[in-house]
């Protein structure tokens, strides 16, 4: 089976470090830097205009893409799920920002994720891409993914197993199937090879 994972506040903590470095850059601009957790997106978790956002981005995601922590067990499933399918790591993370892949690349090294293949986002669209193009091409039969517009298009070709967070909790559908932790994912994966 061929497995798609993305990276971002599945694999890793990115939130989290995002909001870290926010409330530094915000700070010394004035700026508002409590979340909203309800939204995706920087510009409208915070109210930052784009421009405002564009320039933090440009900033600090190299510092955040190095400093981040990955999700409890996300490493240690990810190596039990690799001995038996193919992974590919799929991430709207773009390659057009300084530093991005390398980054991204230097950290799966450092904290022992284990794949076939990286995808990264190389698109004029700096924060998203459509993933199911990717996941049809590559034949992917089951994506691990947060972002709620993703899910929404790949979950009516696959299955979607969804990290369920405040910016996703309106989608439901047959083919989302919402995980916690990565012990959930693991027994999931597990019971509908056996199914």
């Amino acid at each position: 089976m061929v497995i798609g994972i993305d990276i971002d506040n599945t694999i890793t903590h990115t939130t989290e470090m995002i909001m870290h470095y926010a409330r530094i850059f915000g700070a010394r601009k004035g700026l508002n830097t409590v979340s909203d957790p309800r939204f995706y997106y920087l510009e409208d978790a915070l109210g930052w205009d784009q421009a405002v956002a564009d320039e933090f981005l440009f900033q600090y995601l190299g510092h955040i893409y190095r400093e981040m922590r990955p999700k409890e067990k996300a490493v240690e499933v990810i190596r039990e799920l690799k001995k038996d399918h193919h992974i590919i790591l799929i991430t709207s993370r773009n390659q057009q920002y300084p530093q991005v892949e390398e980054a991204t690349s230097v950290w799966l090294k450092q904290h022992g994720v284990e794949y076939d293949r990286l995808i990264l986002n190389a698109t004029s669209n700096m924060h998203y891409f459509s993933k199911l193009a990717v996941c049809l091409e590559n034949q992917v039969d089951l994506m691990i993914e947060d972002h709620h517009d993703l899910v929404s298009e790949i979950s009516a070709h696959m299955p979607v197993l969804m990290f369920d967070y405040p910016y996703n909790s309106h989608l439901k559908a047959d083919n989302i199937i919402r995980v916690r932790h990565w012990e959930h994912i693991r027994l999931w994966v597990r019971s509908w090879q056996q199914a």
